[in-house]
């Protein structure tokens, strides 16, 4: 079985980060969406909780792409990357890419995971045009303004949070 993780703070999810999940479930059988919790950070505009919830109900909302949704699984993590794959026989990583500083950042990060685990091979997704530019802080920054632009960006269950949450 080919597993992977798409890992990050999802804070929140957005349609961009949706679009690198359906994508790596065409290539693999089994996807940990998980948030990566460090502890040194501030906690974000959600808990852990509530991002888990949000990104459970983006994957519902989304049919789960088609596939059964044990193939997905959700959740959060405080170890190191390498460390949760190992634990669960996870192989690969799946990594988003906007824009050239968003290679250089995840190429320097595959580099040290290859170092510390050479069995994980790290897969690229490049964004499509339309979510290039999209952020989970120009999310935040649209719903602070109540921007009804917010919902192009995001499924209707995170816009609906976004509106219900002080951002």
């Amino acid at each position: 079985m080919k597993r992977g993780i798409y890992a990050g703070s999802f804070d929140p999810i957005s349609l961009g980060h949706l679009d690198v999940v359906r994508r790596a479930s065409l290539i693999l059988d089994e996807i940990h969406v998980m948030i990566g919790v460090n502890p040194k950070k501030s906690a974000g505009l959600f808990d852990v909780e509530q991002r888990i919830r949000l990104i459970q109900d983006s994957l519902d909302y989304m049919n789960w792409f088609g596939r059964h949704k044990d193939a997905f699984i959700v959740g959060d993590f405080t170890c190191l990357l390498v460390e949760y794959c190992q634990e669960h026989e996870i192989k690969f990583n799946v990594r988003g890419l906007r824009a050239a500083q968003d290679f250089n950042s995840e190429f320097e990060m595959h580099l040290i995971n290859c170092d510390i685990a050479p069995w994980i091979d790290t897969i690229f997704l490049p964004a499509p045009p339309e979510f290039q530019f999209l952020s989970s802080s120009a999310i935040k920054e649209l719903a602070s303004h109540n921007s009804p632009a917010v919902r192009k960006y995001v499924t209707p269950t995170v816009a609906d949070a976004l509106q219900n949450v002080n951002v």
